[in-house]
């Protein structure tokens, strides 16, 4: 929970503000009546957000938040006056404070300038701690292998991330497109600002307009209070918006009308909001395809596919195979406290016969139940999957598979789970990586495709 200072002279004010923060719970609130002794409060609780009064006996709100920037971990400071003026607003914000409020101002005033904080330092906590698992894991680009198309894929980053072009990222399922994203925002100017994740294809279709653009209150039956969008998140930072192939048509208007004019209104308000999110999009469908058939509007597809990445199948760079297995051995052993085990040359051999529908995610989900169901000091061959030992009846030193390129399963060696997997990854395979029509295949919903799809890591 974030936790905020209030610095206010009139005590009858300062007893109103803390009701209204405990009434939200949401925030750890301290309260003080002087510059001074905010001053020595936040030093000794080191607050994400002071709220302070510009005029104040004593040492004013700017002289507070001059001696603020001084502390060793400077909190975001909102001022409140109720002498209100164009150079005291400018001198306010100049000298840093993230808003500034209006004596008097209702609560909900108050409550969204809050609200739009605390998704900010939350973001920014996640994305701390995310970098800080990645550099534990995997080095600060999270991208493993020194493959030619690795180093490639690589060059191709560093090239895009400095600018503030809008990147599309394609590639299979498993790829690693959100690593990518990821690391071009990691490498880009940006990286300290919040990185936001969309998926597309996971949230359902009326629920997606408001997930982007944020809702007022009474939008909508249920939209009992204002909500913030991904975009308003992601303020100045990155927008990563996942399977954009799966976008339904009105929506794809609105984002481009924000890939042009860099302007949108949430549900239900008339009110334009801008933004300077850049925005990064990935797929796993042929896009141009889906242009061709009516099902992707062409004039986005073009401003989406401003700088193009391809994340290629692990079967394309199976020399990084080794370092992979060695990688995922110990992101597994760290997060479990597994000691370490090394692969032996029958463990990888087998690897190197399966042709990785799934690409890394599928083979990272095979090296950590490996690591949970080995009981030796190694791993062995025999702790792979059956379906991956038997190569689903395929051997691929002779080239024999059947047209999807997944492979036909023998049914001799296989489990149920073998089938169930094998008919999933034939399903999206010959749907083109189409959620929707690969789910109306199989006959089951959307949903309990992408729940399967999670439990055999395709």
């Amino acid at each position: 929970m974030p936790s905020l200072l209030i610095v206010e002279d009139e005590a009858k004010l300062l007893r109103l503000l803390a009701r209204a923060f405990e009434d939200q719970a949401q925030w750890q609130v301290r309260c003080v009546d002087s510059a001074e002794s905010g001053l020595d409060s936040a030093n000794e609780s080191c607050p994400d957000v002071v709220l302070t009064d510009l005029r104040l006996p004593g040492m004013s709100g700017l002289d507070l938040m001059a001696a603020l920037k001084k502390t060793e971990s400077p909190p975001k400071v909102v001022v409140m006056t109720a002498y209100a003026t164009v150079g005291s607003a400018v001198e306010a914000l100049r000298s840093g404070a993230v808003d500034y409020l209006i004596k008097p101002f209702p609560n909900e005033e108050l409550m969204h300038v809050m609200g739009r904080i605390e998704n900010e330092i939350r973001l920014a906590t996640e994305n701390a701690a995310l970098r800080e698992r990645l550099e534990v894991y995997e080095g600060p680009s999270g991208l493993v292998g020194s493959s030619e198309a690795m180093a490639k894929l690589r060059r191709l980053i560093a090239k895009a991330a400095p600018t503030q072009s809008t990147v599309l990222i394609r590639g299979e399922s498993g790829t690693g497109k959100e690593l990518i994203a990821r690391a071009i925002h990691e490498a880009s100017g940006r990286s300290a600002l919040p990185l936001v994740r969309v998926n597309c294809g996971a949230i359902p279709e009326n629920l997606l307009e408001s997930e982007l653009f944020g809702h007022v209150k009474g939008a909508f039956t249920g939209a009992t209070e204002r909500r913030v969008g991904r975009f308003e998140m992601a303020g100045e930072g990155t927008l990563f918006l996942d399977e954009i192939s799966e976008l339904p048509p009105p929506l794809q208007v609105k984002l481009l009308r924000v890939l042009q004019e860099r302007e949108y209104e949430p549900v239900g308000s008339s009110q334009t909001k801008m933004t300077r999110a850049r925005i990064i999009a990935a797929s796993n469908r042929d896009l141009e395809e889906a242009t061709q058939n009516g099902k992707f509007r062409e004039d986005l597809f073009y401003r989406l596919n401003v700088v193009n990445l391809v994340a290629p199948p692990l079967r394309e760079h199976l020399e990084d195979l080794e370092d992979l297995v060695e990688h995922f051995v110990r992101r597994v052993a760290h997060r479990e406290g597994f000691p370490l085990k090394a692969a032996t040359p029958e463990f990888l051999a087998a690897l190197r016969k399966w042709r990785w529908p799934g690409n890394v995610r599928e083979l990272e989900n095979t090296i950590e139940a490996a690591l949970i169901m080995g009981e030796g000091d190694s791993l062995e061959s025999n702790d792979l999957p059956g379906y991956i030992r038997a190569g689903f009846g395929q051997d691929l030193s002779r080239g024999v598979t059947d047209s999807t390129g997944v492979g036909e399963i023998d049914l001799a060696h296989a489990t149920l789970d073998d089938v169930e997997r094998h008919l999933l990854m034939k399903a999206l395979h010959e749907s083109g990586g189409n959620q929707s029509e690969a789910a109306r295949r199989l006959g089951i919903t959307r949903r309990t495709l992408g729940y399967r799809r999670e439990k055999y890591g395709i």
